[in-house]
């Protein structure tokens, strides 16, 4: 049997990690699904949507990002952002004692009502926010419809 010393740091690093699973399990993981090649995994990029009056609103956080490395598409109805970070393989003199920070590929794809204009999408980089603009189309009006007499008398 061998004797350690107690460490205060040990146990917050071991609260820690156990918060982290508590949350990944709770919350259902981090990671969304591996690509298609089965490379590597894409992580759950967190969306705040907003519904105005003439357009939908997305805001998406991308710190670390450049405008470059986003792309934002839309098809079908369905607006999908997607972020790729690359791991700086520039070598460090030490290893790492804790690794947190998410290098990797990140990726949203949310279905949007109907009554958009696809054409119109305006996307915006600024600060690490990732903004995208989509206009709503024009609702159509009622048509109000003549009833004619008949030719009976």
């Amino acid at each position: 049997m061998a004797i350690t010393r107690w460490s205060p740091v040990g146990e917050l690093a071991s609260l820690h990690t156990a918060m982290d699973r508590l949350f990944s399990d709770f919350f259902g993981g981090s990671a969304v699904e591996p690509e298609s090649n089965g490379s590597s995994s894409a992580w759950y990029l967190p969306l705040d949507i907003v519904d105005t009056e003439g357009a939908y609103q997305v805001k998406a956080a991308v710190p670390g990002f450049t405008p470059e490395d986003v792309e934002v598409t839309f098809k079908d109805g369905v607006l999908s952002i997607t972020a790729q970070h690359r791991e700086d393989k520039t070598d460090k003199a030490g290893t790492y004692l804790r690794r947190e920070l998410r290098l990797g590929n990140y990726a949203r794809s949310v279905q949007l009502p109907g009554g958009v204009r696809p054409q119109d999408i305006k996307a915006s980089f600024d600060s690490g926010m990732l903004t995208v603009e989509i206009p709503k189309a024009a609702r159509p009006q009622p048509v109000k419809i003549q009833i004619g007499r008949s030719g009976a008398k």
